[in-house]
């Protein structure tokens, strides 16, 4: 009795301990980062942290304070997340699932990987809050496991004989001191001078010598990358690559393709400007097979002709051909595959069914009403001829059946221009 008493207090307090405020949400594998200004003029330069930090910092290799630390988080969610699973097991009175869980012992958690991907938070800046953290390293180890953050980038600044000095810092509960970024001087809160420095100190912190960056200048579009034979992505212009040397190799449409070998440095990023040659493509002739034609070469036009001739073509190209009483016709040209090229041109469908139909309906009809008419005519002809010859009323009948057959082909003709109207307005 006594032992299930103590079991059912034990439970209680883990209970509400998991319930409490200091409990932490499950933990993804990734490293986390707040970007807190302790200054209230920094705001804008946060934003601009933020933006290097994910270009330049998306993956952070840990060196041995930081997989401590991450390992140290991880096993005090697993204790968190064995607190809640007593919880669920204690409310639900479940003494057999109780049992389990208090005989489990805490797994181990192992790190078999060297670099994790970074996530960034934007904190607002609080005048209370920057105080506390510029106060102690006590402060900013709580305001870390209150954020389940696992570092700080911490923007701080003061007045320097007319200068602002901007400082960036980078803490995590492990380091015996917090590491200086970046410590420059600027005016009247201009930022911008920052930026290169900023880029430079970030991906050295997330790297640690074990990547380095090369960006391209002024590349032209579609450009395909290559590095040591393997095509490779290219984010924005910034190739990021292993330490050493390295084939690379660019080839974008309508440029002799460019390979040389590079060094890629470790922390560093280094920019290269590249010379690209337009290759010189023989004259094309396009010819319209079907009539005289109005030419668009890259929406551009060009005309009304039965043929074009380009003396100096660049690829990719796009032809568009559009003549009255035919469809449109685009022709798209990756590359000089010929020197002449003959094009040709549909007739226009009726782009609406229900007109077409209408107008075909109403020829037939009038048709029909013709063929019955001229019909009827030609048997009152017949008729007069054979019975009552001398009776008024036949001449009445010819009369009326030859007019309205006449009228019913005027008709005819009538709805035959309207149809063929509409099919050349290509309805």
């Amino acid at each position: 009795m006594g032992k299930n008493m103590a079991l059912r207090t034990v439970c209680i307090v883990l209970f509400l301990l998991c319930a409490s405020t200091l409990a932490a949400q499950e933990g993804t594998m990734s490293f986390s980062i707040g970007i807190v200004p302790l200054d209230i003029r920094l705001d804008t330069l946060s934003e601009m942290v933020g933006t290097i930090a994910n270009r330049y910092g998306s993956q952070i290799f840990l060196d041995k304070d930081e997989t401590t630390l991450l390992s140290d988080r991880l096993e005090k969610e697993a204790y968190l997340q064995r607190n809640r699973d007593l919880g669920k097991a204690y409310a639900s009175h479940d003494q057999e699932k109780l049992q389990q869980v208090l005989d489990a012992e805490q797994p181990a958690i192992p790190l078999d990987f060297d670099s994790l991907p970074v996530t960034y938070h934007l904190e607002q800046f609080d005048q209370d809050l920057a105080s506390a953290l510029q106060a102690s390293d006590d402060a900013l180890a709580w305001y870390c496991s209150k954020n389940t953050y696992d570092a700080l980038l911490l923007l701080d600044s003061e007045e320097l004989a007319g200068f602002q000095r901007i400082r960036t810092q980078y803490y995590h509960p492990k380091l015996a001191e917090k590491k200086t970024l970046t410590d420059s001087l600027v005016q009247n809160s201009y930022f911008q001078p920052l930026e290169e420095p900023l880029e430079k100190a970030l991906f050295a912190l997330a790297s640690k010598g074990n990547l380095g960056i090369v960006t391209l200048n002024d590349i032209p579009p579609g450009l395909a990358v290559s590095v040591d034979g393997k095509p490779t992505a290219l984010l924005d212009t910034t190739l990021i690559l292993s330490p050493g040397p390295h084939i690379l190799g660019l080839n974008a449409p309508g440029y002799q393709p460019v390979e040389m070998e590079i060094e890629s440095k470790a922390d560093v990023i280094q920019p290269f400007q590249f010379s690209f040659e337009e290759v010189a493509f023989p004259s094309l002739v396009v010819h319209s097979e079907t009539a005289k034609v109005h030419w668009f070469l890259d929406g551009n036009p060009l005309g009304e002709h039965l043929s074009i001739s380009l003396s100096d073509p660049t690829y990719p190209m796009v032809l568009t051909l559009s003549g009255k009483g035919f469809a449109q016709r685009v022709v798209h040209l990756d590359s000089p595959s010929y020197n002449e090229l003959a094009i040709t041109l549909n007739a226009k469908e009726l782009a609406y069914p229900s007109l077409r139909d209408d107008a075909q309906k109403d020829f037939y009809k009038r048709l029909r009403n013709t063929i019955l008419w001229f019909g009827t005519y030609i048997g009152c002809t017949v008729l007069s001829q054979m019975y009552a010859t001398d009776n008024p009323l036949w001449q009445v009948g010819l009369v009326g059946t030859s007019s309205l057959a006449l009228v019913s082909s005027i008709a005819m003709a009538a709805d035959f221009l309207s149809y063929e109207s509409l099919a050349g307005a290509g309805i």
